[in-house]
C-alpha cells in the first residue's frame, strides 16, 4: 500500500467510555441493559439552528482525507496504511480498513460510530461500536474565531449533548479485545459474536459546531484541497467550553 505523507493535525476523538475484559463466548444473541432499549445509528431527521446550515444524514470523519490514496471519496472507507496507523487505537489489531461516522438520528440526537473490517473495501465487519448522544441543545452563535489550519471559518455555534447509550459487537476475537480495551472501566464485557446494548456514562459534552457545503480535505504532501460537500466541523469537551477553531481536536465530518 502506498503511504501518503500527511500532516496529522487531527486528534482522534476517543470517547470516554468504560469497559472490562475479554470473554471467549461465541453466542450470537443481543444483550440489552434494562434502562436502554435501543441505540440507533440509522439516519433520520435533522438538527437545526447550527451556523451555517442544518445537519442531517451520515458523515464520515475519514472524508477529511478525500483525495488521499486508499480513501474512498464517496464513503470514507479507508485502507491507507498511514491513516490506519494514526487511528490504530480506534480499531482492532489486524483491521484492513476502517471508517468513523457521525449520524444524525433525530432532531435532538446523533451517534458516533466506529467500524473496522477484515477486508480493504469495508465489507466484512470485525468490530462495531455505536455511541449515542441525546438531548442536543443548540446554544448561541459565536463570531470572530480563528480559522485554524483547515480553514474552518470564523463562526460557530455552541451546543451540548448527553452521552446516552452504547452498542457494540465484535465478530472476531481481535474485535472483541479491542471493544473491551476501548471501553475499559465501564463494567461492560463484550463477548465474540454477541451484540450488547447498554446505557452509557450520561456525561454531558460541550460542543462548538459549524456546518457548511464546502470545506478543506487534508491530502498527501501536507496540504489541503477543496472539498465540495457537506461538512460538519466539531470540537468537544466534557469539562470546558470549546471557544476557537485554532486549537487541536477539531473533527471535520464530511459527506
Amino acid at each position: 500500500m502506498k503511504k501518503a505523507l500527511i500532516n496529522f493535525s487531527l486528534i482522534v476523538g476517543i470517547i470516554s467510555l468504560i469497559g472490562a475484559c475479554k470473554s471467549d463466548d461465541s453466542s450470537s444473541s443481543t444483550t440489552t441493559a434494562s434502562t436502554v432499549t435501543s441505540c440507533s445509528d440509522t439516519a433520520s431527521g435533522s438538527i437545526t439552528g447550527i451556523d451555517n446550515q442544518s445537519v442531517s444524514g451520515t458523515y464520515s470523519l475519514m472524508l477529511k482525507y478525500a483525495g488521499t490514496p486508499g480513501v474512498d471519496n464517496s464513503t470514507g472507507c479507508t485502507d491507507n496504511a498511514t491513516l490506519l496507523a494514526v487511528f490504530s487505537s480506534s480499531m482492532p489489531t489486524g483491521a484492513a480498513s476502517y471508517n468513523q461516522l457521525r449520524v444524525v438520528t433525530s432532531s435532538t440526537s446523533f451517534a458516533d460510530v466506529y467500524k473496522s473490517y477484515s477486508d480493504t473495501s469495508c465489507s466484512t465487519e470485525v468490530a462495531s461500536l455505536v455511541v449515542g448522544f441525546t438531548e442536543v441543545t443548540i446554544g448561541d452563535n459565536v463570531t470572530g474565531l480563528t480559522t485554524g489550519d483547515a480553514s474552518n471559518g470564523t463562526t460557530g455555534t455552541r451546543a451540548t449533548a448527553k452521552q446516552y447509550c452504547q452498542k457494540g459487537k465484535g465478530t472476531t476475537d481481535n474485535g472483541t479485545t479491542w471493544l473491551n480495551t476501548f471501553t475499559s472501566g465501564s463494567g461492560i464485557t463484550y463477548v465474540t459474536g454477541e451484540e450488547r446494548i447498554d446505557q452509557a456514562s450520561g456525561t454531558t459534552y460541550n460542543y462548538l459546531w459549524h456546518s457548511d457545503n464546502s470545506s478543506k480535505s487534508q491530502v498527501a504532501g501536507s496540504g489541503y484541497q477543496d472539498f465540495l460537500g457537506n461538512s460538519w466541523r466539531s470540537r468537544s469537551s466534557s469539562s470546558t467550553l470549546p471557544d476557537d477553531w485554532d486549537e487541536s481536536g477539531v473533527d471535520s465530518f464530511q459527506r
